[in-house]
């Protein structure tokens, strides 16, 4: 099955909405060893970019993106974070044999370094855990 990525009505209008669509599209297009993980995605994933004012929801469902503007329904996991880190998340490196995020990785150790600061929160991490390392793995354009 090929995936699926659809904007909801007005998603579009909100770029970070439009940038997160088109950054997924083409990551599952030039690295097809990630459509297996998008596959078994399921649930919901707002991001909140504090700086710009601006939320997502990324709602998953088995090979299926719906991409919301603001937030939409209940969130399993939710993200709160400025867009330099917002943007930074698709650029975390990952560990070649496994495709998680590799902790020598300089952007990896920028991330986990806002997430020990608060910069970056995860709200719901741990009951969303295979849904978050697995937006991680489809979201990285480095693995």
């Amino acid at each position: 099955m090929e995936p699926s990525i659809l904007m909801a009505p007005g998603a579009s209008e909100n770029g970070f909405a439009s940038m997160l669509a088109t950054l997924l599209r083409q990551n599952l297009d030039e690295r097809p060893h990630k459509k297996a993980t998008f596959a078994r995605m399921r649930g919901r994933v707002a991001i909140v970019v504090d700086d710009i004012d601006c939320a997502v929801t990324l709602v998953f469902d088995r090979g299926r993106l719906t991409v919301y503007d603001g937030i939409y329904g209940i969130p399993d996991a939710t993200v709160r974070t400025d867009w330099e880190m917002a943007t930074k998340m698709s650029l975390v490196e990952l560990e070649p044999r496994l495709g998680l995020p590799d902790p020598r990785g300089v952007v990896a150790r920028e991330v986990a370094e806002a997430s020990r600061s608060g910069a970056l929160k995860v709200h719901g991490l741990l009951g969303s855990l295979p849904l978050m390392l697995r937006l991680t793995k489809v979201m990285s354009v480095v693995g």
